[in-house]
């Protein structure tokens, strides 16, 4: 898809702008956990591939043909998810259909009639204790202060209207403000003692430059969701998008037999990555890729399956590197052996870094070196 600035893609826009994105769909996504989750305006499916990794099942709609095409494309073979054309407007669902509803910066997108009409249409298809999660730019901060004006965005909301919005179709509403510092933080509008306090110049806004709302019938499904988080965001790649293609033959793999989830990484580095590997009759080799597009390194330390590991085995590393498997190209992959004809699940668990274009430049200097070194004593020998 080519970039334009209209929707987020992974890896195409710089870190700030990824971290905001990101870190609203990661933190929203602990609260999903055995959900139906529809993400309206899900643009290209990368937040829906994270709440897939732990709801129930999540259907994405967008308005864009292409957009769907692209999430189609790229993760149509996960089970538990699903992407649909559709309009917000008119959401082609049964009354009832969803425990929750995610929207992040979309509702901005489209004209106050189109707003008006989601917010009757979210309320319908949500269950009696569902909830709606949504969030768009605040105007005052967003437009007004910076002097910057979307062209993609139509009709934007000041702190008040956005509220008196919401609370036409819902009566419990918590709204949180999200800004963008040396990190970017979640915070609840109204904060207790019991939370971290935010230590800034006085001169920088109160207020957030995003709203996150969340909405309900009722103040007790408000009352599982605490958003207040702070995410790092001083590397790229917040989103890492693993594979897991089947093997169709002794070696052979292709995109028609790929899997997609999220690789999670903590601070120390260490991943967990699960992938639904039900319906594999007969299989008994696997091709993992931690990572597309990068050089890396990576290491596979904890298998959990309710099938049969027999092997676990680097296909194009260079070399082991303090902490694991270093890949010096854009497509590192392991190779994974066993018994799943019953298994369901795999969940693989290790250490994983993505290298900055410092750290590569090192070890090209240090491969070039050997190769010197090896150049020179050879010739020494012949001498």
């Amino acid at each position: 898809m080519k970039y334009t600035g209209e929707r987020f893609i992974p890896n195409s826009d710089g870190v700030e702008i990824e971290a905001e994105h990101v870190h609203r769909y990661t933190i929203i996504s602990d609260y999903l956990k055995g959900m139906n989750v529809l993400d309206a305006g899900c643009g290209t499916g990368y937040g829906s591939l994270l709440i897939s990794q732990l709801a129930n099942t999540v259907v994405g709609i967008d308005i864009s043909s292409e957009s769907v095409e692209w999430c189609n494309e790229r993760y149509a073979t996960q089970e538990n998810l699903s992407f649909i054309q559709a309009s917000l407007e008119s959401l082609p669902f049964e009354d009832g259909e969803f425990d929750c509803i995610v929207s992040l910066e979309v509702i901005e997108h489209v004209d106050k009639n189109i707003q008006e009409s989601f917010l009757k249409e979210a309320k319908r298809v949500l269950n009696e204790n569902g909830v709606l999660i949504i969030s768009t730019p605040n105007k005052y901060i967003y437009t007004d202060k910076s002097g910057y004006h979307n062209p993609y965005h139509i009709h934007e909301f000041y702190p008040e209207e956005f509220k008196a919005f919401l609370y036409q179709e819902f009566g419990a509403l918590k709204i949180y403000n999200q800004s963008l510092y040396a990190v970017s933080s979640i915070s609840d509008e109204n904060p207790t003692d019991h939370e971290v306090r935010m230590l800034k110049k006085a001169d920088l806004d109160s207020t957030g430059k995003y709203m996150v709302a969340i909405c309900a019938n009722n103040v007790e499904s408000l009352s599982v969701f605490n958003l207040n988080s702070v995410y790092k965001y001083d590397n790229p790649l917040g989103i890492n998008i693993s594979s897991l293609y089947t093997a169709v033959g002794e070696g052979l793999y292709s995109q028609e037999h790929k899997k997609s989830g999220i690789l999670i990484v903590d601070e120390t580095n260490q991943f967990s990555v699960t992938f639904d590997i039900s319906g594999n009759e007969g299989i008994k080799q696997f091709r993992f890729d931690p990572i597309e597009d990068c050089f890396c390194i990576c290491s596979i330390e904890e298998i959990l399956t309710d099938g049969l590991i027999e092997s676990s085995v680097p296909l194009n590393a260079l070399e082991y590197h303090r902490q694991g498997f270093l890949f010096m190209n854009i497509d590192p992959q392991f190779e994974l052996r066993g018994v799943f004809e019953q298994a369901t699940y795999i969940t693989l668990k290790g250490y994983f870094k993505v290298l900055s274009q410092v750290e590569v430049s090192e070890f090209v200097d240090i491969f070039y070196n050997k190769m010197m070194n090896a150049i020179n004593a050879s010739n020494n020998t012949e001498s």
